[in-house]
């Protein structure tokens, strides 16, 4: 069966030097701070945001079926959009901060949904009942062949 498939992962240096930064100085901060409730959150909220970026990745599948997609760990289960669902569907470059305030799982007022790792191509969906999702891509150019071929 001829499908597309994508799995992305935060692989950018700057973001693994900020988390490795941050947590270095929250380490530091406990160290030097007498045990107490304030102390030790810091470095477990950032610990906690550490594991999150380690375990982020969006999973995309596209065939016959639709569109499935999952942003781990903020959907346990995935979303599948079938073909019926869709009204229009595109590749496009987008501007992941003016768009839709950053990456992970984000919300624009004017162009609906986005869900994406890194980078500033994607997926976008229209759907009939109006609903805009964007799913980033590092694959442009594959994904844009597959969806011509299929």
């Amino acid at each position: 069966m001829n499908e597309f498939i994508e799995t992305q992962k935060v692989k950018q240096a700057w973001v693994i030097v900020l988390m490795v930064t941050v947590t270095i100085f929250a380490a530091i901060n406990y160290v030097q701070m007498p045990a107490s409730f304030a102390s030790v959150s810091p470095l477990v909220v950032t610990f906690l945001a550490d594991l999150i970026l380690i375990a982020l990745r969006l999973n995309t599948k596209i065939n016959k079926e639709g569109v499935y997609f999952q942003l781990f760990p903020f959907q346990f289960k995935g979303r599948l959009i079938t073909w019926s669902e869709v009204a229009s569907i595109e590749v496009r470059k987008y501007s992941p901060i003016k768009e839709y305030g950053g990456w992970g799982y984000r919300y624009g007022f004017k162009n609906g949904k986005a869900y994406n790792v890194s980078g500033n191509m994607g997926l976008q969906l229209v759907l009939k009942n109006g609903d805009r999702i964007l799913i980033g891509t590092q694959k442009p150019e594959e994904l844009e062949t597959y969806l011509k071929n299929n």
